[in-house]
């Protein structure tokens, strides 16, 4: 098409649909369904799919090589990222920036449409030339838009705005300066885990005319935290999920399966689905777990306590999702028949395996620490990558499953914002992180043997005084709820404990008839060899 041509053009796009994305990707824009072009406007479709999951694990990585060797020849309008776009921003970047934005403030100016053309003007990011400069400033008003909408608090906006236009400058700028509109549009392939600014930048990426792949081969779960991801993405979603790896390098040596084997895949694909309620060992240990906690009676806790998670009402897995029905009560005073009190005790800490029973409180020791430079991202998430480099980081002989899953849950504690009785500081969340890298061995040991739909782990805590928790216990608490565990905190004194650090709404509280000031641990264990012994004696006479 000729630049005069062009110049005069309105530029929009539309969300592409295909049924063939590996091949249609190549189709020139002109030539897919919905494309439209007069001498003011042209409509170019493109293409925006998330490709979750795997459809057939023996061509999986051989399909990815062949899709990115042939848009490798697509040469300077191919973008291939596979360690998401880059976080650590250059420090004078983000002082001019934060420059601009402070002046634009004090100009009055809050409305999307001014900030962008406000700070654009003051040349941030490099010119292209008049029309393509303009059609940035268009999408990124957009992009602007559709972020507000979901993000109220303006200091993210400015830290998320600062992102965008630094990856402009990085890697859109030269995909547009070698796009010709009308011709092969450029093409972005993302691969593997990203954070919620990388999907808005994607969008923005796909409103400027460019086609977006992204694969993950087990979740899409930071796409839901955008609102509007399926008016301008769609999803392709496999149900064979395995734990992400690098992007392939080299020619996978093919396997042959043998006929029992593929015998033995049908009928486990058959058998073992999510809602069979037949499952395999671990088939779910790379599903993202959500915590669903019940609201039970104190009754329902001692018939429940020993259940298995998928024999719980509210157990589901879907869409890459387990829900773990547990629980998280407290336990406030004590029977008039102690007897009966150290009984439930006993029911609550039988299984020894799988629980850790805490008998006196503080039972965290505070320690210091010291916040590792680009450990939180600018928008306040956390860095899982550089996470893992820190000398702090002691969990690599996990399995990767029960790695992501601390990961993914310190973060999520780090974000639930009204899970503590306290507003979180910075500090605060580099001590939850530090705090949990510092987790004592058991347990990491039950996290490495906890199989969701099976036995739920328990954590028991018994507070005979008037001692209250740390913020590191409140902390591990946090973290142990969000994993899925089951939660009793025994109170005798009835005094208060957990009330001052976690929200009410996440727990029960039961209160008993009596209340105890110097009930010891002892006790319990003499009624336990007491009953012991009474058991040994009848059995002796039957």
């Amino acid at each position: 098409m000729e630049k005069e041509q062009f110049a005069q053009l309105a530029i929009n796009t539309i969300k592409g649909k295909t049924d063939n994305i590996y091949e249609d990707i190549f189709t020139l824009p002109k030539k897919r369904r919905g494309f439209a072009y007069n001498n003011k406007l042209m409509v170019i479709p493109v293409f925006f799919y998330r490709i979750i999951g795997i459809e057939d694990k023996d061509k999986y990585e051989e399909g990815l090589m062949d899709l990115d060797n042939k848009l490798a020849e697509l040469s300077n309008i191919y973008l291939k990222l596979e360690t998401g776009f880059d976080k650590f921003i250059n420090n004078d970047f983000i002082q001019k920036c934060n420059y601009h934005w402070s002046n634009a403030e004090k100009s009055g100016l809050s409305d999307s449409k001014l900030i962008v053309k406000y700070t654009l003007k003051r040349n941030v990011i490099s010119s292209i030339n008049p029309v393509k400069d303009k059609l940035i400033e268009d999408k990124l008003q957009i992009l602007l838009d559709i972020f507000i909408r979901n993000q109220s608090n303006m200091n993210i906006v400015k830290n998320s705005y600062i992102k965008f236009l630094y990856w402009i400058e990085k890697h859109a700028i030269n995909l547009l300066r070698n796009y010709e509109y009308g011709n092969t549009n450029p093409k972005v392939l993302f691969y593997g885990d990203i954070q919620r600014d990388e999907i808005y930048f994607l969008i923005f990426l796909s409103l400027l005319g460019f086609d977006v792949l992204y694969f993950h081969s087990n979740h899409e779960k930071k796409f839901n935290e955008v609102k509007e991801i399926n008016v301008y993405s769609s999803l392709i979603e496999y149900s064979n999920k395995e734990t992400l790896k690098h992007f392939p390098k080299n020619p996978k040596v093919s396997r042959r399966e043998t006929i029992a084997y593929k015998a033995s895949k049908e009928i486990d694909e058959v058998i073992h689905t999510e809602d069979s309620g037949v499952y395999r060992p671990w088939q779910f240990e790379n599903y993202n777990v959500i915590s669903t906690p019940l609201k039970t009676t104190h009754e329902e806790l001692f018939i429940l306590w020993h259940e298995e998670a998928r024999f719980r009402e509210g157990f589901k897995v879907e869409d890459g999702n387990v829900y773990i029905p547990n629980i998280f009560s407290k336990i406030s005073g004590t029977y008039l028949d102690l007897n009966k009190y150290w009984n439930d005790f006993n029911k609550l800490t039988s299984k020894k395996d799988m629980t850790i029973f805490i008998e006196k409180i503080p039972f965290n020791k505070p320690r210091g620490f010291a916040i590792t430079q680009g450990i939180f991202n600018i928008d306040g998430s956390l860095n899982k990558e550089k996470v893992k480099k820190i000398r702090e980081y002691r969990f690599s002989y996990l399995r990767t499953s029960v790695q992501n899953l601390i990961l993914d849950k310190i973060e999520e504690l780090i974000s639930t914002l009204d899970f503590f009785a306290f507003q979180i500081s910075k500090d605060f969340k580099a001590k939850i992180l530090y705090t949990i890298l510092g987790l004592q061995k058991k347990y990491l040991d039950i996290l490495q043997k906890f199989d969701y739909p099976s036995y739920i782990p328990k954590l028991v805590v018994f507070d005979g005084d008037e001692n209250i928790f740390s913020e590191e216990d409140l902390i591990v608490i946090g973290f142990l709820y969000l994993v899925g565990f089951d939660i009793v905190i025994l109170t005798p004194t009835g005094y208060n404990n957990i009330e001052s650090g976690i929200n009410k709404y996440y727990y029960d509280i039961h209160k008993l008839e009596d209340f105890k000031f110097d009930l010891k641990l002892k006790d319990a264990k003499e009624e336990k060899e007491k009953n012991t012994l009474k058991k040994s004696f009848f059995r002796f006479f039957q």
